[in-house]
C-alpha cells in the first residue's frame, strides 16, 4: 500500500460506492453519489470502508466512465485484487473536494442546519438527504415530526451558514402532506 496521510474520520465525506471492478488492470467501477464524476478527478486519497473494514489507498489513475468513475488504486494491479474492493463505502477528503459556486452546497454543509420557514415556523434540523431522479431531497426531523422537502432553489431561500440556519419557503400544503398531525 502506498502512503497515506493521516486524516481525523470528521475530515472525510461518503461520496459514493464500489461496485465491480473494471477491466482487467486492477481498476474500480464507482458510483458516485454527486451528478457528476469528474467531482472526484482531484481526490488523491480513499478509504474504502465496509462494516469494522477500513482499507486506505492512493489514487493512481482516475477517470471518468459514463455517470461513474473508474479508479485506479496504487498497489492494485490486477483484477482479481480489485474484485476484493467491490460493495464498499467510499469516503474521500473533504479538502479534495472542487470548490463550489457561492449559491452551492455540499450535502455535508447542510446536515445538521436548523430549518425555519419565511413565516419564522421552526421545523428542526436536516438530518440526511437523499437522491432523487428529479432533485435531491432534505430530512427534515424536529418535534417528533418528520419533513420532506425538496432541496431546490425555489423552496430554500437561503442557507446562513454562520448561524447553522437555512431558511426555505415551502409551497403551500407541503409540510401538512408530511408531518399532517403537527399542525
Amino acid at each position: 500500500m502506498s502512503e497515506i496521510r493521516a486524516y481525523n474520520k470528521a475530515d472525510y465525506i461518503l461520496a459514493g460506492k464500489s461496485l465491480k471492478a473494471q477491466g482487467i488492470k486492477g481498476e474500480i467501477k464507482i458510483l458516485p453519489f454527486s451528478d457528476d464524476p469528474a467531482d472526484l478527478l482531484g481526490v488523491t486519497q480513499f478509504e474504502l470502508r465496509q462494516g469494522n473494514t477500513t482499507r486506505c489507498f492512493k489514487a493512481e489513475k482516475l477517470r471518468c466512465h459514463g455517470k461513474y468513475l473508474a479508479a485506479k488504486f496504487v498497489g492494485i494491479d490486477d483484477r482479481n485484487n480489485a474484485e476484493t474492493l467491490t460493495g464498499f463505502e467510499v469516503w474521500v477528503p473533504v479538502e479534495d473536494l472542487p470548490e463550489l459556486a457561492p449559491d452551492e452546497f455540499y450535502w455535508h454543509e447542510m446536515e445538521g442546519l436548523q430549518v425555519i420557514t419565511t413565516k419564522g415556523r421552526t421545523l428542526g434540523r436536516v438530518i440526511s438527504l437523499l437522491a432523487t431522479g428529479a432533485h435531491d431531497i432534505l430530512v427534515i426531523k424536529g418535534g417528533g415530526d418528520e419533513y420532506l422537502v425538496p432541496a431546490t432553489n425555489d423552496i430554500i431561500v437561503r442557507i446562513e451558514e454562520q448561524d447553522g440556519v437555512m431558511i426555505i419557503d415551502p409551497p403551500p400544503g407541503l409540510l401538512e402532506i408530511n408531518a399532517p398531525d403537527a399542525l
